[in-house]
């Protein structure tokens, strides 16, 4: 790849490195973020998942237009990722996650039931998981071989919701999405150890597993 612009984070991120395949499911408040960033760093062969239009109250949290409402996530998306980094990403509908079989999957989605389909889909794949979730002021994030995922996930009922109203915040989505690109950047490098964060806004506090 052309390193020009990318010159001044060679030391830190190669854009060589990142010669595997990206899979980013879901592209809201998280993962239209993660795949920005992502993006501007040099990864090249990102493909996102989703099955949602653009709404009015995403442009607040998520990598969206206001003239983009009513439009596909994925097109959507694509098409700003183009205009800020001038990468082409491949978009799928979310029910294409059934073909995935290598490389890195990033797990942006909405709910724990979903979270389990996942991982009875991926357990027995050779794929490493990168799941992060929000809620308010509050994230996490998961960082395992797929064969592990499913320690990390919780029976639905014992999930508590948000209010609609104290759901998700720009800053919280924007902080998640940078935390996402990290770890990538540790699996670009070799780093597989199984790995959490849990970061609560209110209290300025960082939990590392």
């Amino acid at each position: 790849m052309e390193t020009e612009r990318f010159k001044r984070q060679l030391d830190i991120v190669d854009p060589d490195k990142y010669d595997f395949p990206i899979h980013i499911l879901g592209v809201g408040g998280i993962g239209s973020w993660a795949a920005l960033l992502l993006a501007k760093m040099g990864a090249q062969y990102i493909t996102i998942y989703d099955e949602d239009k653009v709404e009015d109250h995403n442009v607040a949290s998520q990598f969206f237009k206001e003239s983009q409402l009513g439009e596909l996530k994925t097109s959507a998306l694509a098409d700003n990722i183009e205009e800020h980094s001038g990468l082409i990403i491949s978009t799928k509908d979310l029910e294409k996650e059934k073909e995935i079989e290598k490389g890195l999957v990033i797990i942006a989605i909405d709910s724990m039931e979903a979270r389990w389909s996942k991982a009875n889909l991926f357990a027995k794949k050779d794929l490493f998981i990168i799941d992060a979730r929000m809620g308010g002021l509050q994230l996490e994030i998961y960082f395992q071989h797929a064969n592990e995922y499913v320690s990390t996930l919780v029976p639905p009922l014992e999930v508590e919701n948000d209010s609609c109203t104290g759901s998700s915040i720009c800053f919280n989505c924007a902080v998640i999405g940078g935390l996402l690109a990290n770890y990538v950047r540790k699996y670009a490098d070799g780093e597989r150890d199984k790995q959490e964060i849990l970061f609560e806004f209110n209290d300025i506090n960082l939990f590392k597993g």
